[in-house]
């Protein structure tokens, strides 16, 4: 067994997206631009940890109907709720716990907006959205949206915690998220003092991002909102000092070209023009 160490530490960068919604950029982190940042994570693209946080009586906070082709989204909330409306017809209401898949595949517009209820009782939010990349062969795929709920991927105790398994296979736990890319994603919260191993298939990427709390890794000490990118090695090995709430991503890369505009992930600059004039041409539906 061959512990992997941290290759390299990202700290997140502070913004606003959508209509103004406060987040931390995990990826590209601080100091990372261009297409070269989408790399660095192969196969994920972005990731974004929004809240926690309440947003005020009568907000429009929210992310309004915008477009995205070439990836897919993995929206997971922790605390709050959200509601889904799609060009395809697809819609849905996120709650604590539950994830929500979408395929932006050939095209789609959407949008992602808190529900009435949560703003009248002015509950927090809180969640992470990743942005999967999609294989050449997948780009020009149907577009979709599947709901997960949070019946379908319960907590499972560990030894000093507990894991969420939303995609691929953590602690002997499946989870229910299905994409063309080979990825596994979890949820993770850890007592003072616990300890967490996994194997990790030779060649995939790897990173821990800790929400609260911190996570040591071979000696490296990796503070909330931070990405540790980990180097070779064949089994993933953290302890923690604090009580502490995590994700793990690993993933097979898809190691294909990757320009990126906007809410278009594509793979020349060609494909890039053709989606911006689908989009404004209305190819990619409407929400009414």
């Amino acid at each position: 067994m061959t512990i992997k160490p941290v290759m390299s530490l990202i700290s997140g960068q502070p913004t606003e997206d959508g209509n103004r919604v406060p987040l931390t950029r995990l990826v590209p982190g601080q100091g990372q631009r261009g297409a070269e940042a989408f790399r660095v994570m192969d196969p994920f693209l972005l990731m974004d940890h929004f809240g926690p946080m309440v947003l005020p009586l009568g907000t429009d906070a929210g992310f309004p109907p915008h477009p995205h082709r070439g990836f897919q989204t993995l929206t997971y909330l922790i605390q709050g709720a959200f509601q889904h409306r799609d060009s395809t017809g697809g819609s849905g209401l996120l709650r604590p716990g539950g994830a929500q898949l979408m395929n932006a595949g050939s095209g789609i517009v959407h949008e992602e907006l808190p529900v009435p209820e949560q703003l009248e009782t002015g509950g927090s939010i809180e969640g992470v959205q990743l942005w999967i990349n999609l294989p050449t062969a997948a780009k020009r795929s149907a577009p979709g949206y599947t709901d997960l709920q949070p019946e379908s991927m319960p907590w499972k105790a560990l030894p000093g915690g507990r894991i969420r398994v939303l995609a691929g296979t953590w602690a002997g736990v499946t989870g229910p998220a299905q994409t063309p890319a080979k990825i596994a994603y979890a949820h993770l919260e850890l007592e003072a003092g616990a300890r967490f191993e996994q194997a990790i298939p030779a060649g995939w990427t790897a990173a821990v991002v800790p929400l609260s709390g911190s996570i040591r890794v071979v000696g490296t000490e990796i503070p909330a909102n931070a990405v540790a990118l980990l180097g070779e090695g064949d089994t993933l090995a953290l302890t923690t000092a604090a009580p502490t709430s995590f994700m793990l991503l690993a993933g097979e890369p898809l190691r294909e070209p990757i320009v990126h505009y906007g809410p278009f992930v594509m793979n020349t600059h060609e494909e890039i023009e053709q989606a911006i004039l689908d989009y404004r041409q209305g190819r990619m539906g409407h929400l009414d």
